[in-house]
Parts: structure tokens; C-alpha cells; sequence
């Protein structure tokens, strides 16, 4: 996180409200008050000091500054009396910023960007003068009139009081600026230089001794100076006359100054910023329930005008499926064994002992030797409920290895059965590119965009009973089974597509407020099972209104097309912003990093990949646990990653075989009748791969439990 990303947080921070700070290239800050939006520049050679000032100033004016406009009172006065007021109530909501401000504005004057360093104070406006005092030089001499205007300007409590006073100041400015252009200028000496008497003459001496003192350093130099100075008529200071020089009272030099000297500390060369907000949708616009996928699907396979080697082919899957499901009851008994033990576990860590303050009988008589005869009682704090929502790759590489992806995630379906774990499992899906918006599609300008062609696949569901859920996953079984070749059509609008998991991902907080609010979940584990990286993430883009072609309209526009700008990410229901990459390559990992820094979900990666393709992921996210990683696979055949991929727990598992050790035990021979090499290796392999996928399992539990 740079510095402008730290010093945005800041800003929300003090602002203690729904307040959206963006960094644009701009030369000056302002504020949007109807959009609560914080517009600040991207500084470059602001030191963190005045970083801090400059921020703390920006958000004063955002908490204290309302919409109003200035009732004809001079800006420049305004601006100085604004100033000193927002600054004054965040030193007192803030105490730690007095620092800050007093250090800052000290940076700020030792770099003149006030533009009367070398100037003397005497020579300066009243309104220029205040303007100094206020931002933390108690040097500033005043006269005994104007010193009622500076306590004045002490006491404005609301806006609508600094511009009662600017109006007043700035009058009261106007007539002295009136008597010194009707009075005659002084005599000269013979060199030229005016003449005053002594008395003057003496006072200005001390006054430049006073303002060559150096700025002050104490911790809270507005209240130390302000208690030096109590305003009494008895200071000799105040008598001094506050103007000598040829300053227009009516203007403010410093404040002007300053403005133009803070667009000096802009990075004109800077990156664009887009500020990018994750998309709410209306989930039903793109989930397929799964009464849908049912009826689609059964109507296709059992459909009665087809000839009878269809039906019998049909049969053939489905007889498929009852051996698998035979075979697997050991894998999901052990599943559910291991998850009732870790639960275990973990109820027994958080279990308290406390005593009662009954007095045990068995234990009376040892009161001699025994100061604990007191009955306990164990408490053991309720665990929570647990969900499950499972995201399934429906994309073109899955075929290969889609039957037994299936296998597992039949596993996990059964093991939350048996568990009493709600679940929900969706395959996602779309086209293999980005076409015209849709009018019909509502989505924002600024906002990730949702392809139109993406859609969820809600295949199973825990809100079915036990008759409907076995009908679906017969017939996702019997519609992968012919994806995968064998002698059946498939149901064409089911077919594999592309890998928009990032959509997947957006719609996952509403399917969870769902669950949570039906089933009574309150912790839901979260996972995305995908062979390959997600495909691109794009946002919605609004043509100018002056565009040649397309004025107004609405386009998809890739962040990895995109050059010369650094997005931003920002969740509009909890404010919280990040960086994000647009590489291509990262997308996974930026879009659920994102989404777990705003859930209070576990989320848990599988990626179906090969041995070198987990050796590339892991130099890039995890380089220093490449060796660990290695082993692992070679030992256990798969590998995970803890909180460097995105995922709470990210596995890598092998691209083939991973739902062997659940069949019959093939025999590869040579011969009419097998040797016992041939059914040894056999055995080995097999029990080898129902080990490994133990292994798997028993780590997957660890998470979820």
C-alpha cells in the first residue's frame, strides 16, 4: 500500500462517517458534500508530516464545511476564517493532529509557501497576519483593535459565524485600506529612506528581533501561545502598529500563495486513478435454480420420442452413477468421522471450568490439605452452524477431468447430508467473450462488470429432499457422462463455456445473506473449484458525451486493455478500498483477496493443475515456500497454500486421476489371466490413490471444521 492508499484510510478514518476519499489529477482538493466524496490530488514531494496536515485539513472541511454559499463575503477572508475554525475542531476531536498541523504548516512556512518569509509581519495585512497566527506562529504582532478580530475569530462556532465576521473584517479592512491611500506619504531623509519618530523606530527593532525567532516547538503551540498572549491592554507588544508597508488590507497574499504553492507538490506525471465498485446483482438474473436444471435436463434424457438404445444408454450412465455411489459410502463415513472429531476438538479447546460456589460433599473432607472443594462445571460454548457454498468450473478444459471433479464434489454432497450441512453447489458459465451491453442489464457506470452471458447453474441444493436430490445428481452424472463422450447428445445450453469466476464471486455475499436467513448458517465456507485462472475482470465504461460515435453509451472495458491507469476496488456497503492488478494472470487471486477482506467467510480454493503448473503458481505467490511445496506433492500428491493465492487455504491437486480409489481396482495385463506383478502394482496404485485423496480430504476438513 503506497502512501496516497495509507493517507485515503486516514481520511476515512477521521472522518467517522460514509465518506469516499478518491485521488485524482487534480491540482487542489475539494470536496463533493451531496456525494460525501473527498477529492484529493496525487502529491508527490508532500513529506508525511504535511501529507497528514494537508489530509486532516481536507477532512475538516468535509465534517464542518456545509454547501453554502459565502452571502457576498470576500472568499479570501472566508477561506482564512474557515480555516482556522475546521482546523481548531479537529485539533479537538483529534488531539494527536496537533502535531501534525503545527509541524506541517512549520514545513510549509521553512519552504515559504506562504511567499512572505523574508517579509516583514509589521508590513502584512491584518487578514494575511491572522491567516499565519492561526496556522501556528505566535509571533504575529497585533495591534490592540485588531487584536478583538483575532479573539473573535477564536470563538466562531458555525459557518454561518465565519461569514458574519468575514463580512465585518473585510469592512473594517476596506476603511483602513481608504485612510492609507488618503494619507501622505512619509518624509524621506536625505538617503531616501522614510523617517519616524524614535519610539517607532525602537519598536520595530524588537519586533524584528521578535520575528526572527524560529518557529516554536512546543507540543501544542496554539494553546501555549494563545495563553501568552491573554489579550490584555497592559502587553507592550500590542501597541506596535500593525502596518507600516503598502499591503492591500482587502487581499490575502498568503492564502493565495499557499494554494498555488501546494500545486507544486502535484505529481503531474501521475497514473490515472479509476476507482472501480464491486456490482450488487439481482442474483436471480443469472442463477438457474435448480428446479430449472432438473426439468431441462430430465426432459432431454427422458425424452419419450427417442428409440430404445438411447434409453438403454441413459440406463448405462445411471447404472454408472449407483456404482460410484456404492462404492464411495467408505470415503464419505470417513469424512464425516473426521469432521465430528475435529468439531470435537475444537469444542473441547474452547470448554471453560469454573466453579460453582456449592460446596462438594465428596470432597469435604479433605479441607485440611484442599482449598479446591468447590463442585465445577464445564461449560462448552455452542459451535456454530455450518454452510457450504460450492462453485464448480463448467469451462472447455474442464472435459477431461470434469467426471471426476464431479466424483468429489458428490462426495462433499453427501458428507454435508450425513453432516446436516446446508449447501448449495453452483456450476458457472459463460461464452468465451464480452458483446454489447445489454440495455436491459442494470449495471453502473464505474462498476466490474458482469458478463451478459454469464450464468449459475444451481445443480444441487440442501433445500431438496432426499427423492429430488438424487434425481439431479443422476442427471448432471448421466449430462456430464455424455459431455465426456459416450453415446448420448448432451443438453446443449449446459455445455461447457468460459471461466467467469469472478462473477461467481460477486454474487456470492447475496447467496449467502440467503442461506444465512433460510437455513440459520453462521459460518459458511466458500469453495471455488476451477482448473485455470478466472477469466479477465472488466468494468463498465460510459463514452463521453462529445465521442464521435458512440456518445453515452455503455461498453465493457477490460482492465488488462488498459494501460496508464491504477485501479482501485471499492466495496460501496463497507467503504473499504484497495489496490487491484489488472494482470490477467492475478485475477483469482485479486477479486477473493478482495471479497475476504470484506466476508466473514472461509474460503477455500481447489485448482485442478499439473506438477509444473504448481510450481509457476507458487514462484508467484509464494516463492519462499516453493521447496515446502515440492516435498509436499512429491510425498502426498497435492500441495496448499495458506493466505498467499487469495484463499484461505488455496489446494493444488493433480489434473487426472483425481477420483480413482473409488472404482474397482483395474488390472492392466498382458495375458488372458493376470500375473501377480500385474495385480500387485494394481493394488498398490489403487490403495495409493484412495490414500491420497484421504489426505486431501482429511486437510479440506481441517478448514472447514
Amino acid at each position: 500500500m503506497n502512501t496516497q492508499e495509507v493517507k485515503g484510510t486516514l481520511a476515512k478514518l477521521l472522518a467517522t462517517e460514509n465518506l469516499t476519499v478518491e485521488h485524482r489529477r487534480v491540482s487542489t482538493a475539494a470536496f463533493d458534500v451531496e456525494k460525501r466524496l473527498l477529492i484529493l490530488p496525487i502529491w508527490k514531494t508532500a513529506s508525511n508530516t504535511v501529507y497528514d496536515l494537508l489530509v486532516g485539513h481536507e477532512v475538516g472541511h468535509a465534517l464542518y464545511t456545509p454547501n453554502e454559499d459565502y452571502s457576498g463575503a470576500s472568499k479570501a477572508f472566508v477561506n482564512v476564517l474557515e480555516d482556522a475554525r475546521i482546523e481548531r475542531m479537529m485539533k479537538r476531536t483529534y488531539p494527536g493532529l496537533r502535531r501534525s498541523f503545527f509541524e506541517g504548516y512549520k514545513e510549509l512556512w521553512d519552504r515559504d509557501f506562504f511567499g512572505v518569509k523574508n517579509d516583514d509581519p509589521q508590513t502584512l495585512s491584518l487578514i494575511d497576519r491572522i491567516n499565519l497566527y492561526f496556522k501556528g506562529n505566535p509571533n504575529i504582532p497585533f495591534a490592540d483593535e485588531e487584536l478583538v478580530w483575532v479573539k473573535r475569530a477564536e470563538q466562531t462556532t458555525t459557518f454561518q459565524d465565519v461569514v458574519d465576521l468575514a463580512i465585518e473584517l473585510y469592512e473594517f479592512c476596506a476603511s483602513k485600506q481608504e485612510d492609507k491611500e488618503e494619507m501622505p506619504p512619509m518624509p524621506q531623509s536625505e538617503n531616501g529612506e522614510q523617517s519616524a519618530d524614535r519610539e517607532i523606530e525602537s519598536n520595530d527593532d524588537a519586533q524584528s528581533e521578535e520575528q526572527d525567532k524560529e518557529w516554536p516547538t512546543e507540543n501544542d503551540p496554539e494553546d501555549d501561545h494563545r495563553n501568552d498572549r491573554d489579550f490584555s491592554e497592559d502587553d507592550a507588544q500590542l501597541e506596535v502598529p500593525s502596518y507600516q508597508g503598502g499591503a492591500d488590507e482587502t487581499k490575502s497574499v498568503t492564502d493565495e500563495a499557499l494554494a498555488q504553492a501546494l500545486e507544486t507538490l502535484v505529481d503531474d506525471h501521475a497514473k490515472e486513478w479509476v476507482y472501480l465498485s464491486i456490482p450488487d446483482p439481482k442474483v436471480e438474473d443469472y442463477i438457474v435454480p435448480f428446479q430449472e436444471t432438473q426439468e431441462c435436463l430430465y426432459n432431454h434424457f427422458y425424452d419419450e420420442t427417442r428409440d430404445s438404445v438411447w434409453h438403454e444408454n441413459v440406463q448405462y450412465a445411471i447404472d454408472h452413477y449407483n456404482s460410484f455411489k456404492k462404492d464411495t459410502q467408505k470415503t464419505v463415513s470417513y469424512l464425516c468421522k473426521q469432521f465430528e472429531m475435529k468439531k470435537s476438538a475444537d469444542e473441547y479447546r474452547r470448554s471453560a471450568t469454573s466453579k460453582t460456589g456449592v460446596l462438594d460433599t465428596n470432597k469435604l473432607h479433605t479441607y485440611k490439605y484442599n482449598d479446591d472443594i468447590f463442585k465445577k462445571v464445564t461449560v462448552i460454548p455452542e459451535g456454530k452452524n455450518h454452510g457450504l457454498v460450492m462453485y464448480l468450473d463448467w469451462s472447455g478444459s474442464m472435459q477431461h477431468q470434469l467426471l471426476d471433479t464431479l466424483k468429489q464434489t458428490y462426495n462433499l454432497i453427501w458428507f454435508c447430508k450425513k453432516s446436516g450441512i446446508p449447501f448449495r453447489v453452483y456450476a458457472f458459465q459463460s461464452g468465451y467473450g464480452y458483446g454489447d451491453m445489454d440495455e436491459k442489464v442494470n449495471q453502473q457506470d464505474g462498476c466490474l462488470a458482469i458478463a451478459s452471458d454469464f450464468k449459475l447453474f444451481e445443480f444441487f441444493s440442501s433445500r431438496q429432499n432426499k427423492q429430488s436430490l438424487e434425481k439431479s445428481m443422476q442427471l448432471v452424472y448421466t449430462q456430464v457422462f455424455a459431455m465426456g463422450g459416450w453415446r448420448l447428445s448432451y443438453y446443449s445450453p449446459y455445455t461447457l463455456g468460459g471461466t467467469p469466476l469472478a462473477e461467481a464471486v460477486y454474487c456470492t455475499r447475496s447467496i449467502v445473506n440467503t442461506m444465512k436467513r433460510i437455513e440459520r448458517v453462521s459460518k459458511v465456507n466458500v469453495i471455488c473449484l476451477t482448473d485455470g485462472e478466472s477469466n479477465p475482470m472488466s468494468y463498465v465504461h460510459q463514452f463521453e458525451d462529445d465521442h464521435p460515435y458512440r456518445a453515452g453509451e455503455y461498453r465493457y472495458q477490460y482492465l488488462c486493455h488498459t494501460r496508464g491507469k491504477l485501479f482501485f476496488l471499492r466495496d460501496p456497503k463497507t467503504g473499504y478500498t484497495r489496490k487491484i492488478s489488472h494482470h490477467p494472470h492475478v485475477t483469482t487471486k485479486e477479486i477473493v483477496s478482495f471479497y475476504r477482506e470484506i466476508t466473514d467467510y472461509n474460503w477455500i480454493g481447489i485448482r485442478l493443475c499439473s506438477k509444473g503448473e504448481v510450481t509457476k503458481l507458487v514462484r508467484e505467490f509464494a516463492f519462499d515456500e516453493l521447496t515446502a511445496v515440492d516435498k509436499q506433492w512429491k510425498k502426498e500428491r497435492f500441495a496448499s497454500i495458506k493466505d498467499r493465492a487469495g484463499f484461505t487455504e488455496a489446494f493444488y491437486m493433480p489434473d487426472k486421476g483425481i477420483g480413482a480409489g473409488t472404482q474397482d481396482i483395474e488390472v492392466k495385463q498382458k495375458k488372458e489371466v493376470a500375473t501377480k506383478a500385474e495385480l500387485t502394482r494394481a493394488f498398490k496404485k489403487h490403495m495409493g490413490s484412495k490414500m491420497t485423496n484421504k489426505t486431501i480430504l482429511n486437510a479440506f476438513i481441517d478448514q472447514i471444521a
